[in-house]
C-alpha cells in the first residue's frame, strides 16, 4: 500500500469516526463536508445543554462545611454594593467580546464573514457557559465560606466560638439565599467566566493579528492582551469586595483560562500557522480572508503535483522558514 492511499484512508477514517458512521464518506476534502460538521451544529447542542443545565446547577444547595466563629478569615463584613454585579460580569465577559468579533466580522469578505463570525462567537459563548456550568458545580460541592460569612451568618451571642459548628445552629439569619450563597466562594466564578470570555477574546485577536509572523510589531501581542488585563482586574475586586480569598480568584482564573484555550484551539490553528485567523474547518471560502486592519499576508507556493491529503497535513503543521517571504502590516 501505498503511502499515499494509507493517508487517504486514515483522513477517511478520522471523518467517519467524527460522524459516528451517520455519514459515510469514500474520500475526504473540507469542501465535501456535511453542514452538520461544518458549522458545528453538536457544539450549538451542546451550548444549549450546558444553558439549561446551569439553570439546574445554580438552584442545587451547597454543602455546609462547619466552621469557627472565632475564624478571623470569615470576619469581613459584607459589601452591599459590588463593583462588578452579576449582570455587568456578563457584560464584561461575554457581550464586549461578542461585539468586537461581531463588529470585526464585518469587514471580512462578503462570501466568508458569515461562516468566519460564527466560528469564533460559537467558541466565545461555549466557553463561557462551560465555564460557568463547571465553576458552580465545584462551588456547591465544595462548600467552603466566603470571606464575610459571619456577617451572613448573624449568630447567636451566646454561640461557642472556639468550636466547629454548623450554620443551622448558630445563626439567626432569614436570609437563607444569602446565607447559603455565602458557602459557595471556591472557585470564584466572577474570576473563571472573565478570564473565559476576555481570555478567549485575548486569544482571537492574537490569531487575527498573527502574532506567530516574526514581521510584526511586539504592538499587537500587547494591546492583544488588554482583555486578559481586564479579567484580572474583575477577579481582584472580589477580594477588595471580601466576597473571595485570594486562592479562590486564582483556581477560577486557572479554570477560565483552560476552558477558552481548549474552546479556541479545537476551532483555529495554532500561531505558527501562516494563516492562524481562520478556523481550521475551512471551506469555499476565498483566501484574502484575513482582516484588512490586522493583515499580515504569506502566500505559500501550491505544487499540485502533491496529493490533497499530504497538501493537508503539511498545512496544518506548517512553520516559518527564513527564506519564505512575508509582508507585514
Amino acid at each position: 500500500m501505498s503511502h499515499t492511499s494509507s493517508m487517504e484512508d486514515f483522513v477517511t477514517n478520522r471523518v467517519n469516526r467524527l460522524t459516528f458512521g451517520i455519514l459515510p464518506t469514500t474520500s475526504f476534502s473540507y469542501s465535501s463536508l456535511s453542514p452538520l460538521l461544518k458549522w458545528r451544529i453538536s457544539d450549538l447542542v451542546t451550548f444549549i445543554c450546558l444553558a439549561l443545565s446551569f439553570i439546574g446547577v445554580w438552584k442545587i444547595k451547597p454543602f455546609e462545611r462547619e466552621f469557627m466563629l472565632s475564624d478571623q478569615r470569615l470576619q469581613h463584613h459584607y459589601t452591599e454594593v459590588q463593583q462588578v454585579s452579576n449582570t455587568m460580569l456578563f457584560v464584561y465577559s461575554c457581550v464586549i467580546p461578542f461585539i468586537i468579533i461581531a463588529l470585526c466580522g464585518v469587514s471580512l469578505n462578503r462570501r466568508s464573514r458569515i461562516y468566519k463570525t460564527f466560528v469564533p462567537l460559537l467558541g466565545l459563548i461555549l466557553s463561557v457557559v462551560t465555564t460557568a456550568v463547571l465553576t458552580d458545580a465545584l462551588k456547591n460541592y465544595i462548600g467552603r465560606h466566603r470571606p464575610d460569612f459571619i456577617a451572613r451568618c448573624q449568630p447567636l451571642a451566646d454561640a461557642p466560638l472556639d468550636v466547629y459548628v454548623l450554620a443551622k445552629d448558630v445563626c439567626t439569619t432569614e436570609d437563607l439565599d444569602k446565607l447559603h450563597d455565602g458557602f459557595r466562594t471556591t472557585p470564584s466564578g466572577h474570576s473563571s467566566i472573565s478570564f473565559a470570555g476576555l481570555h478567549y477574546l485575548t486569544l482571537w485577536l492574537m490569531g487575527q493579528f498573527i502574532v506567530g509572523n516574526p514581521l510584526v510589531g511586539t504592538w499587537r501581542v500587547l494591546l492583544s492582551f488588554v482583555p486578559t488585563l481586564g479579567a484580572t482586574l474583575i477577579a481582584l475586586t472580589r477580594t477588595q469586595d471580601y466576597r473571595h480569598h485570594f486562592v479562590d480568584i486564582v483556581i477560577g482564573a486557572l479554570i477560565g483560562i483552560v476552558i477558552s484555550w481548549w474552546n479556541y484551539f479545537r476551532l483555529y490553528p495554532w500561531y505558527s500557522s501562516p494563516k492562524s485567523y481562520n478556523p481550521k474547518v475551512y471551506s469555499k471560502i476565498p483566501r484574502e480572508e484575513s482582516l484588512p486592519i490586522f493583515n499580515a499576508t504569506y502566500n505559500p507556493p501550491q505544487d499540485t503535483s502533491i496529493p490533497m491529503t499530504e497538501r493537508l497535513v503539511s498545512e496544518t503543521h506548517s512553520v516559518y522558514h527564513p527564506d519564505q517571504v512575508y509582508s507585514a502590516g
